[in-house]
């Protein structure tokens, strides 16, 4: 008689006993990934998968870990759970049997189905260990086959799982728990074919199977998408036929969000409008960030529920990216970025439809504030065509914040002026304030005041250097608004 398994068996049932309330608790707890969804499966027998002997009777220890489930979609679910906690991937690839999978705390993925199996059968629930071959995140398929599990809860009806990747993954020939195992359980059959392919055609439990060589073809997908919400059908639908292009995703921020509508693409066009909704799931603040332009959530639509939505088109071709930020932290995260492709002539011209000053035509202009001037009532289209139909290479310097003093009518639109030329300059002032022409010295103060309260002053600057449009203000002293430079 082996007495050191005895002992091992023994200890393992009373630490069981002793935290079942912690994991009842947990199991208890409704998790946003569970599907109370079944999948009609004719059983098998036990002849029919690679099943080995066990020396052990689990009905005790099973007992204990699914005491208080009531159905027995809760004690699959309760057996699922510990063996996530508990079981770690034996990277010795050494332990096969679920008898030392027990003992030891670690096994192949043939060890947890093994395991598995017998847990669940000796409290009355069978389950068929399904073998086949399965792909990872990067679309490398495993040399050494896999195996996952069909759980029947009901009468010919149960659900997928595969309590090996639930519990983690191997990285640098190191076991690495997952921070949430329940992606794997009660898998959709639409989300488990596209990393997992069963040797038996009727664990695919689908309506159109596919073939190895399908399989083999389609796009490798990542479970951290349906940790952001994303329907894994519109996924499925997307890889079978080809068009599954995904944004960069990113861990961060788990938890923080759910997207409920975006672009399923990898790049993004400059000059088109892209559709986003997505959930706030705590208290962040939410952007879309595309090079130095922020939106934020306060230019989001509020929907309610913290379903946020915004239209948005892409500006510049530095990537866009959906980012939240917390009130203890100073930096955004991305939750997903996109690529921009390389734009078209006929993208441009989309864009400048929409939002003219960021065309390429313009793009090198020296001293563009498209705000201030916007500010100071010259819209975006105005202020492209006086730009390019003067050829302006550099427009004056429109100091911060002063655009709000006045509403352009007239003024010269380059930055260099000519001594001894003649410049006009029209405006409504916004405040009454008085204004005055400065050039080096020299002071022109004589407005020509139209009875609707616009100002017009024609000069000639007479001296080299600085021209500048200013105001006067409450302290005495005149700012300036327009700046320019005056050469021969």
């Amino acid at each position: 008689m082996n007495y050191k398994k005895i002992l091992s068996f023994v200890l393992a049932i009373f630490f069981s006993l002793f935290f079942v309330a912690n994991e009842n608790v947990a199991n208890a707890q409704k998790d946003d990934f569970f599907k109370d969804v079944l999948y009609y499966k004719k059983p098998k027998s036990a002849n029919s998968f690679n099943l080995l002997k066990t020396h052990y009777d689990y009905t005790n220890f099973s007992r204990s870990i699914t005491k208080g489930c009531k159905t027995d979609y809760d004690k699959v679910r309760a057996i699922y759970k510990w063996m996530c906690d508990n079981i770690e991937y034996d990277t010795s690839y050494k332990i096969y049997d679920a008898d030392n999978c027990f003992d030891n705390r670690k096994g192949v993925c043939q060890a947890y189905c093994n395991l598995f199996y017998y847990i669940a059968k000796s409290i009355g629930i069978k389950v068929e260990i399904i073998s086949g071959i399965s792909k990872d995140s990067y679309g490398n398929i495993g040399s050494t086959g896999h195996s996952w599990l069909f759980a029947y809860v009901e009468d010919n009806y149960g659900i997928l799982l595969d309590p090996t990747w639930g519990a983690g993954g191997v990285s640098n020939g190191k076991f690495v728990k997952d921070d949430n195992c329940w992606v794997w359980f009660n898998v959709d059959p639409k989300w488990m074919i596209l990393s997992h392919f069963p040797n038996d055609e009727s664990y695919q439990i689908l309506e159109n199977p596919i073939s190895k060589q399908k399989f083999y073809s389609l796009s490798p997908v990542n479970s951290l998408w349906l940790e952001f919400g994303i329907d894994p059908e519109d996924i499925y639908y997307k890889n079978i036929n080809y068009q599954l292009e995904m944004p960069e995703f990113y861990t961060t921020n788990e938890g923080k969000i759910e997207l409920i509508d975006f672009p399923m693409q990898k790049s993004l066009k400059i000059g088109q409008f892209y559709t986003f909704r997505v959930k706030m799931l705590c208290d962040n603040e939410l952007a879309i960030i595309n090079g130095d332009d922020f939106f934020e959530t306060e230019q989001w639509e509020e929907e309610g529920n913290g379903i946020y939505s915004i239209s948005f088109m892409p500006r510049n071709t530095e990537g866009v990216s959906v980012s939240v930020i917390d009130d203890d932290e100073e930096m955004w995260w991305s939750v997903i970025k996109y690529k921009i492709d390389q734009p078209t002539q006929r993208d441009w011209n989309n864009l400048k439809n929409i939002y003219p000053m960021e065309s390429p035509e313009v793009a090198d202009i020296k001293n563009l504030n498209v705000k201030e001037w916007k500010t100071a009532g010259v819209n975006e289209y105005n202020l492209y065509q006086l730009i390019t139909s003067n050829n302006v290479k550099e427009l004056p310097i429109f100091y911060s914040n002063m655009g709000q003093n006045l509403k352009i009518v007239n003024v010269p639109m380059t930055n260099n002026l000519k001594k001894g030329n003649t410049y006009t300059f029209s405006f409504y002032p916004r405040k009454g304030e008085e204004w005055a022409i400065i050039n080096e010295g020299s002071w022109y103060t004589e407005w020509n005041i139209s009875s609707d309260g616009k100002y017009t002053i024609t000069v000639t600057p007479e001296g080299c250097g600085k021209l500048s449009l200013s105001v006067l203000r409450d302290d005495g002293r005149y700012y300036s608004c327009l700046g320019y430079k005056v050469t021969y």
